[in-house]
């Protein structure tokens, strides 16, 4: 078995039922993590990967641009041939990638909904886990300008609509107006819903306006400042490379402290725990990995150790949690509940459910059949058909998107011609068939960390 098609496909769908006019404004809303910049579109990257046998695999990435416009010929020469089950020839292919410059940790979903199609199960169940069903939290996405009226008015719709928790968002350099909001929130809810605060300090983009960036000083007085209202977390108080600061923060306050959501190796986990820098875990596996292995390996392997080091410590205060980051597209909200299906149901946290303005499951989902609503208990089910357990509408890809490659063993052949001659790719073509007869014979084993 070999992979024999690549196709990626660039999609923009509006945040609405139709595609705005021109010179309309289109409906949008206010990221906190971009500072000034007005979303009004779900930009996404999708890579369909199919085999010799008629097996098809999906992965996508959100995008800002055509920035990965130029991937598809890289991921034809890496990838056409191999056989999908050997997935540590995939993590290979994937650190191979970063040698260019290229992180694409991102790709190796759509080998894993490849396997599970082969087996017949779900990835949650090749993983070893239960599958199941999953308590969503209302993520909210915009500071809203710390309008108290307003965060009041969402959290009794968070109240009203059953959710357990709601997030909200932060992102300045006084503590007053930041305070004061969550405590509006806090109003309302009392001890009926779990509040979380994300600070989205972890990866400052200054793309339009200027991130404000806060240092371990302003992030420890923020932290205990809301003790008072038993927030379940502070998310991404510091930046994500600041290991230490994260430890020292968590040692001083009585507030957890979240993160990990765009760290991309394993190294970067292992490290942290060995800090003791987070209380919750939240890599995103659409955006972890890419370094040494993909995103689902990476946090598969963070899953396991976080489980190994929960039952040999005895301090139950220095117990941490998995609770991964959602915010990309449906494809990648699908890949986060795999991975949960894989923590038994009594450790999972509250689950990740972007719902923000105009940024709803009906837009951000909308090429997923059957997209991803609560049931009448409040709860979403994890998928158990074979591999991610989705099914893309492609109707909704044509309206929105444009395929921008397709790759085959002949479409490859002839770039290598006209780019390096014939005498070169009849050379490589040898190398490369001794390579893939290797890989023909490997058998399908879960990955272990590299080192």
């Amino acid at each position: 078995m070999k992979i024999d098609r690549i196709e990626l496909f660039y999609v923009k769908i509006p945040l609405e039922d139709n595609k705005p006019g021109f010179f309309k404004e289109p409906a949008h809303f206010f990221p906190s993590w971009i500072p000034g910049f007005r979303q009004s579109q779900v930009r996404f990257y999708l890579l369909k990967l199919v085999t010799d046998q008629g097996h098809e695999g999906y992965a996508a990435v959100y995008a800002m641009g055509p920035e990965r416009k130029s991937l598809g010929p890289m991921m034809g020469n890496y990838l056409l041939g191999i056989n999908p089950m050997d997935i540590q020839l995939v993590n290979q292919r994937i650190q191979e990638f970063s040698y260019l410059g290229m992180r694409n940790g991102w790709i190796d979903a759509a080998f894993w909904d490849i396997i599970g199609k082969i087996k017949g199960e779900p990835v949650w169940k090749i993983l070893g886990g239960t599958g199941g069903y999953v308590n969503p939290y209302m993520s909210t996405g915009s500071t809203h300008n710390y309008n108290q009226t307003k965060i009041r008015e969402i959290a009794q719709q968070a109240l009203d609509k059953g959710y357990r928790g709601i997030k909200l968002r932060v992102h300045s350099d006084e503590l007053s107006p930041m305070i004061d909001f969550v405590g509006a929130a806090h109003d309302v809810t009392g001890n009926e819903m779990n509040i979380m605060v994300d600070a989205n300090q972890g990866w400052p983009v200054d793309l339009l306006d200027e991130t404000l960036k806060w240092d371990g000083d302003f992030a420890l007085q923020f932290a205990q400042t809301l003790e008072q209202y038993d927030v379940k977390w502070l998310e991404e108080p510091l930046n994500r490379g600041n290991f230490e600061g994260l430890a020292e923060l968590r040692k001083n306050t009585k507030t957890p402290i979240a993160g990990g959501e765009l760290n991309s190796s394993w190294r970067d986990f292992k490290t942290m725990l060995d800090l003791g820098s987070l209380d919750i875990y939240q890599p995103d596996a659409v955006v972890a990995g890419g370094t040494y292995a993909g995103g689902m390996s990476v946090a598969y392997w963070l899953i396991r150790e976080i489980q190994k080091r929960n039952m040999e410590s005895k301090d139950a205060s220095q117990k941490v949690k998995y609770c991964p980051h959602t915010w990309t597209t449906g494809l990648g909200f699908a890949i986060a509940l795999q991975l949960v299906g894989v923590v038994p149901p009594k450790e999972r946290s509250l689950f990740e459910y972007p719902l923000e303005g105009n940024w709803k499951p009906e837009y951000w989902a909308r090429f997923i059949k059957g997209g991803f609503t609560p049931d009448k208990e409040g709860r979403i089910k994890i998928p158990d058909g074979p591999g991610l357990g989705i099914q893309i509408d492609w109707d909704i890809i044509n309206r929105f998107g444009k395929r921008v490659y397709v790759g085959t063993a002949t479409t490859a052949a002839c770039q290598a011609l006209l780019d390096r001659g014939f005498k070169q790719t009849m050379y490589l073509k040898k190398k490369k068939e001794e390579q893939l007869e290797r890989t023909a014979k490997a058998q399908f084993l879960i990955p272990k960390p590299p080192f």
